[in-house]
């Protein structure tokens, strides 16, 4: 599914229509510092910067959002319900720990 299509698929929906895991998806906000409220406003917007869907199982999606230059939130979530979208985790990534953003010396 390329973000596009994602974004058509939820734009009918409203707050309410959205789930989570209980615990495990309110203690990875508040270990990221984001509010599920956030995550819901963001999974929902169609001018949010939608980067890349990565299938990984049936019905199981992870979304890219690109928060910032160096940050991306990851919302893992799941269709397998009708009319709603679960979401099963939430993680804020940066990049300044990769390989790609090391300088080069010259030598």
């Amino acid at each position: 599914m390329n973000p596009e299509d994602f974004k058509k698929l939820v734009n009918g929906y409203i707050t309410t229509d959205i789930t989570y895991d209980e615990p495990h998806v309110t203690m990875r906000c508040r270990e990221n510092n984001i509010t599920l409220d956030d995550v819901k406003r963001i999974v929902l917007d169609i001018d949010a910067e939608l980067v890349r869907v990565v299938r990984d199982r049936s019905d199981v999606y992870k979304l890219y959002y690109r928060l910032s230059r160096h940050r991306e939130l990851k919302v893992v979530i799941d269709l397998l319900t009708h009319k709603y979208v679960n979401i099963r985790a939430v993680k804020i990534l940066n990049d300044r720990f990769q390989l790609g953003s090391i300088k080069r010396q010259r030598f």
